[in-house]
C-alpha cells in the first residue's frame, strides 16, 4: 500500500452507469503529484481532440490535493478539472470548504465523470459503495437547498459540492458551490456539469492514507502551528487604519504594500480576511474601477471604497469561519439586512460588484454574492459581465430591445442586483446575452463593443491589475487556464517560500517592470505554484511563514523529493497543461484588451504613462518554463 495516497482513481460512466476503478503507478504521482496534475495526465488521455466541452466525451474531474486531509495545516482544497466550455481549452478551479477531506475520505485520489445521465443524477460515494442515484426531485434546487436535501437523505457529515439553476442551464460562467458559498467558480465547469444531468457529487468519508513516517509528520505540523497559537493583537486593526490614512502617499511613490510581519499577516486574515485589501487596492490602481477603464482614486475615491473594506465588510458579521485544517478561518458569516445569512463577499466580490461598477454599497454587493451562491455563478465573471453592459448602454452599443430592459447606469444597485438575478436564472433578455461571459456577448453586438469585453481567451479577467503588478498580466495571457490571478498568487509570487527554487533555477526577482526578469521569474514561480496546489494547500498560506510544504509531502509519502524535484514537478504540470491546449488547437497565449495592456496609457494616476511589454515577458516565460510545441502525452496505467 502506498504513502500519503491511495493509489487509486474512481471513473464513472454516466451513459452505460458503468464504475471502474483504476491504479495509476507511482511514478505518476510523483511526477505529476495529485489534484488537478493528477488531473491533467488523466484528461490529456481521456478527452479526444475536438471533443464537445458540453458533450458526453468530456470528462470532468473532482481531485483533492495530494496532501487534502493529511492533517497539514492549510491542506483541505479540491480542484476540479475539464475541458473548459468558457475558454475551449484546460479548466480547472480550485476551492476551499470541507468538499475535498471527504472525497478524499471515501478511499480515491480523485473521481472522474464521463458521458450523459439521461435523467438528473448525483454521485454519492462513500468508503463502502460509489453510485449513481436519481436527481429529478434536485433539479431545480439551488445549492442550499441542495446540500440540505443530501444531508437529509445520507446524514450530517456527507459533504456536497453541487451546482444551481444556472449550472443546469448551462451558462458558461456558473460555478460548482461546497458547504454553502465556497465555489469553484472559473472556467465555467458546472456547465460541464449540468450538460452531463450531474446534479451533485455527495462524499461520505473520514479515512485517511497512511503516512510513511506519522511522528515526523506530526512534529512538523507542531512546529508551524506554533506560528498560530497566539493571542491576537489589537495591532491589526490598528495598522489597518494607519494604511487606510497612508494610501494617498503611497499612491503617489508608487509604492505597494508589503506583507508586514507574519503575525500581523496573521491578524489582519483572521479579523478581515481580504476584505483588508479592497480600499488599498483600489488607491494603487492594482483594481479595476470603472469596467478597467477608470482610475481609483479619481473616479472611485477612498472614502467610497472605505465602505467596501475592513471594518464595514465585517460589522454584519456573526461569526467566523474557515476551510478544513485552517488555523486562521478568514471567512466569516454574515447577516443581510433582511435576517438571512451568507458567506461575506471577499475581495474579488467586493470589487466586481464594487468599484468594476462604480458601487459603494455593501447591502448591494451582499445581494449579488448571495444570488450568486445560491444559484451557482462565478461572481467574478458575473460583475465584468454587468460591467461590459453598462458600458454598451453608456456608448450606444446595445440593440433597443436591450438598452431598454434595465436602467443600466454605473453605480445603480438595484440595477446591479437585478441584472444579476436574471443573469442566474438565464432569462431571455440581458440574463440571456450576459449568461455565457463576455466574449460571447461581445460576439452579438458590433465589432467596437470589442474594446469593452474584457477576458483572456473567453474567461473574464480577475480583480487586479497587470498594469499594476506585470506577473499577473502575464499569467492571465500564458497560463492555460487564462484570466486567472491565482495562476500567479495575484503577481506576487516573489515570496520567501520561495527563494530557494529561484535560487535552483538561477533567477532572482528584479524591478517590478524589468518584463525580461519577470518573465522569468513568473515561470520558476509558476511551476512552484502548480505543484504546491496539486498538493492541495490554500496560497494564503504562502503569506504567513513558510509554511513546509515539502518535509510535509516527503514525511508523507517517504519519497526524500528534493526542492530541485518538486520544481521539476511544477514545470511537468505546467508543460502537460499546455500540452493539453495545443492538443485541442488553442494558442500558446491569449490576447489581452488593450485597457490591460496599458493602450494607450493612463494619463493620469499612479499608474501614468506605463505600457506593458507583454511580448518580453512572454518569450522569457517560454524559455524558462520549457514548453516545447508538439510535446508528447502520456498514456494511462504507462510511466509518464
Amino acid at each position: 500500500m502506498p504513502n500519503g495516497y491511495w493509489g487509486k482513481l474512481l471513473f464513472v460512466n454516466l451513459s452505460t452507469g458503468e464504475i471502474a476503478v483504476e491504479t495509476p503507478p507511482e511514478e505518476v504521482y510523483r511526477r505529476y503529484l495529485g489534484g488537478y496534475g493528477l488531473g491533467a495526465w488523466v484528461l490529456s488521455e481521456r478527452i479526444p481532440p475536438g471533443a464537445d466541452p458540453l458533450g458526453p466525451e468530456n470528462v470532468i474531474g473532482f481531485l483533492p490535493g495530494l496532501l487534502t486531509g493529511s492533517g497539514a495545516l492549510f491542506g483541505g482544497r479540491f480542484m476540479v478539472c475539464a475541458r473548459s466550455p468558457l475558454t475551449g481549452g484546460w479548466g480547472d478551479s480550485n476551492c476551499g470548504g470541507n468538499f475535498g477531506p471527504a472525497l478524499r475520505g471515501t478511499g480515491y485520489d480523485g473521481v472522474f465523470v464521463t458521458g450523459r445521465a439521461e435523467r438528473p443524477v448525483y454521485l454519492y460515494v462513500d468508503d463502502e459503495r460509489a453510485e449513481i442515484r436519481d436527481a429529478t426531485d434536485l433539479w431545480g434546487l439551488d445549492t442550499r437547498e441542495t446540500e440540505a436535501a443530501l444531508r437529509a437523505a445520507h446524514g450530517r457529515d456527507v459533504r456536497v459540492a453541487c451546482i444551481g439553476p444556472a449550472g443546469e442551464k448551462r451558462s458558461l460562467i456558473a460555478a460548482i458551490i461546497n458547504d454553502d458559498g465556497r465555489a469553484a467558480a472559473r472556467c465555467g465547469l458546472a456547465a460541464v456539469m449540468g450538460a452531463k444531468n450531474l446534479k451533485a457529487v455527495a462524499a461520505r468519508g473520514k479515512a485517511r492514507p497512511p503516512l510513511a513516517d506519522p511522528e515526523a509528520f506530526r512534529r512538523i505540523t507542531d512546529e508551524y502551528r506554533r506560528l498560530f497559537r497566539r493571542k491576537p493583537s489589537p495591532w491589526a486593526s490598528r495598522i489597518s487604519g494607519f494604511l487606510l490614512r497612508a494610501l494617498p502617499m503611497m499612491r503617489r511613490l508608487r509604492l505597494r504594500p508589503s506583507g508586514g510581519p507574519t503575525s500581523i499577516v496573521i491578524d489582519t486574515y483572521r479579523l478581515y480576511g481580504t476584505a483588508a485589501g479592497t480600499a488599498a487596492l483600489v488607491e494603487l490602481g492594482d483594481t479595476p474601477v470603472r469596467n478597467w477603464a477608470g482610475i481609483g482614486y479619481r473616479d472611485f475615491p477612498l472614502h467610497r471604497a472605505a465602505r467596501l473594506s475592513d471594518e464595514a465588510v465585517i460589522r454584519p458579521k456573526i461569526r467566523g469561519y474557515g476551510c478544513s485544517f485552517c488555523p486562521v478561518a478568514c471567512g466569516g458569516i454574515v447577516r443581510l439586512p433582511d435576517g438571512d445569512t451568507d458567506h461575506k463577499p471577499e475581495y474579488e466580490t467586493l470589487s466586481a460588484f464594487g468599484p468594476l461598477l462604480l458601487n459603494d454599497d455593501l447591502e448591494v454587493v451582499m445581494r449579488c454574492n448571495r444570488i450568486c451562491n445560491r444559484a451557482g455563478l462565478d461572481t467574478i465573471s458575473t460583475g465584468v459581465a454587468i460591467a461590459f453592459a453598462i458600458e454598451c448602454r453608456e456608448r450606444g452599443w446595445l440593440p433597443p430591445e436591450l438598452a431598454e430592459e434595465l436602467p443600466l447606469d454605473w453605480g445603480n444597485g438595484e440595477a446591479i442586483v437585478e441584472l444579476t438575478a436574471r443573469i442566474a436564472r438565464r432569462e431571455p433578455g440581458l440574463g440571456e446575452w450576459l449568461a455565457d461571459g463576455v466574449r460571447r456577448a461581445a460576439e452579438r453586438l458590433g465589432p467596437e463593443a470589442q474594446e469593452a469585453a474584457i477576458h483572456a481567451g473567453g474567461q473574464e479577467l480577475a480583480m487586479h491589475r497587470g498594469l499594476y503588478e506585470p506577473g499577473v498580466a502575464l499569467g492571465y495571457a500564458v497560463d492555460p487556464a487564462p484570466g486567472r490571478h491565482t495562476s500567479t498568487l495575484s503577481g506576487t509570487v516573489e515570496l520567501p517560500p520561495f527563494m530557494p527554487y529561484f535560487a535552483l533555477a538561477g533567477v532572482k526577482p528584479g524591478a517590478r517592470y524589468d518584463y525580461e526578469t519577470k518573465g522569468r521569474v513568473m515561470a520558476v514561480g509558476m511551476a512552484v505554484l502548480r505543484a504546491y496546489e496539486s498538493l492541495g494547500f490554500c496560497q494564503f498560506a504562502l503569506y504567513m511563514g513558510e509554511p513546509p510544504f515539502l518535509a510535509w509531502l516527503n514525511a508523507a509519502t517517504g519519497w526524500g523529493m528534493t526542492e530541485r524535484e518538486f520544481l521539476e514537478a511544477g514545470k511537468a504540470i505546467q508543460r502537460l497543461r499546455h500540452a493539453f491546449n495545443e492538443r485541442h488547437g488553442l494558442p500558446r497565449e491569449f490576447p489581452l484588451p488593450a485597457r490591460e495592456r496599458g493602450e494607450p496609457p493612463q494619463e493620469v494616476g499612479p499608474l501614468a504613462g506605463i505600457t506593458l511589454d507583454v511580448e518580453a515577458m512572454t518569450q522569457a516565460y517560454y524559455a524558462a518554463i520549457g514548453v516545447v510545441e508538439g510535446e508528447s502525452y502520456p498514456k494511462m496505467g504507462t510511466s509518464p
